[in-house]
């Protein structure tokens, strides 16, 4: 995919995952004990053969830039293109935040308009899947189309409980023939899955238009007009994805990551994930502990006991501790004797000697970053 560059749209995030995006972006969520979201799309990219990427921001995007870095995971490095982190407010074109992906298009153009590729592919970061894109080129280049979107039949992407999922109609030649949000129907649907290629040209066109009159969505005030007008083509993704856009979502996804098949997926069936490279021990297991169906993370003292977890580097648990159906983010602390039912425990967050933390199975209680629970 020499003539397609790729633009990753690292939104803040839905508001309705709360806490959990206070000190983050979406696409800086901890994922499977090692990762974050946007591993999993910026290993996508780079296993697609495609070597330029912008990753636009918004804010809280500090952690973002540590963890991508130069790009050198992903073997993004190169001299010759590479990722660049388009952090915002760097054109002294204001200070509000982008309302969109259209409007953060317009506010990195300059990005855009020195790529010589001729093919641009959009990608939002509130998915986790793993695709080979070079197949979105090729149908896209095969069919003639003027925008090509990736799609799913998951029926958890349609969700009622999820904010505004985007459906599409797709006939049986793939081809949209609409577009628009709301509730999943009864009978299941296509659900867009943030990625579409289009060519450079074309993008800024509408995204041109679209500002030009004050409308800045890309799913509802670029793509939906350009059904009117355009050919637009779908390629469906089958396997596994998770949106993310509200507490239980990312509870739901985290606990997928248990299935030994979900795993195989992610994380090797499509070619490895790759991550920023933190030095840590080995996990260490006391005599007395108990661990069940659960991933634990690099770095781990494990005395107590985890069942149903997902325990990310550098986390302590006490002994006599009870953690069941739970996420503990990196370097978190749970002390002798607590007691953790559907819980998040963001990182660094202290739990002390005999705490209960409860939730429940669709409402999770999540621990802000960096608390402490007596």
């Amino acid at each position: 995919m020499n003539d397609t560059f790729a633009i990753v749209y690292a939104g803040h995030g839905n508001p309705l995952l709360g806490d959990l995006i206070a000190h983050r972006s979406v696409s800086a969520l901890p994922l499977g004990g090692r990762y974050r979201t946007i591993d999993v799309l910026l290993s996508n990219i780079s296993q697609s053969g495609i070597r330029d990427v912008g990753v636009i921001m918004q804010r809280n995007f500090q952690s973002l830039v540590e963890h991508i870095g130069s790009g050198d995971a992903w073997d993004l490095n190169s001299k010759r293109g590479g990722v660049a982190l388009l952090t915002p407010f760097d054109q002294g074109l204001g200070t509000d935040l982008y309302q969109s992906f259209g409007d953060a298009l317009m506010a990195k153009r300059y990005y855009i308009d020195r790529q010589h590729a001729k093919y641009c592919l959009l990608l939002a970061s509130d998915m986790v899947y793993r695709y080979d894109y070079s197949r979105m080129l090729e149908r896209h280049l095969e069919s003639g189309a003027d925008l090509t979107l990736l799609y799913s039949r998951s029926p958890r992407l349609g969700d009622g409980g999820q904010a505004q999922p985007s459906r599409i109609e797709v006939d049986g030649e793939g081809w949209v023939l609409a577009a628009g949000n709301g509730p999943a129907a009864p009978e299941g649907g296509c659900y867009a899955m943030g990625a579409c290629i289009i060519e450079k040209g074309l993008l800024m066109r509408l995204a041109e238009e679209a500002a030009s009159q004050g409308r800045y969505s890309f799913a509802t005030d670029i793509i939906e007009p350009a059904l009117t007008a355009r050919k637009v083509a779908a390629v469906e993704h089958v396997g596994y994805a998770a949106r993310l856009t509200t507490v239980k979502s990312y509870f739901d996804m985290m606990h997928d990551t248990l299935d030994p098949a979900v795993r195989e997926e992610l994380f090797y069936a499509h070619g490895p994930v790759y991550t920023r490279v933190m030095d840590a021990p080995p996990m260490r297991f006391a005599k007395d502990c108990v661990v069940e169906n659960s991933v634990i993370g690099n770095g781990c003292d494990v005395r107590g006991r985890v069942v149903g977890s997902v325990v990310f580097r550098g986390v302590s648990i006490g002994a006599g501790a009870d953690v069941e159906n739970c996420v503990v983010m990196q370097d978190s602390r749970i002390g002798s004797g607590a007691y953790l039912r559907n819980a998040i425990i963001d990182k660094g967050v202290v739990v002390g000697a005999g705490a209960r933390i409860v939730g429940t199975p669709d409402t999770q209680q999540v621990v802000r970053k960096g608390s402490i629970v007596e």
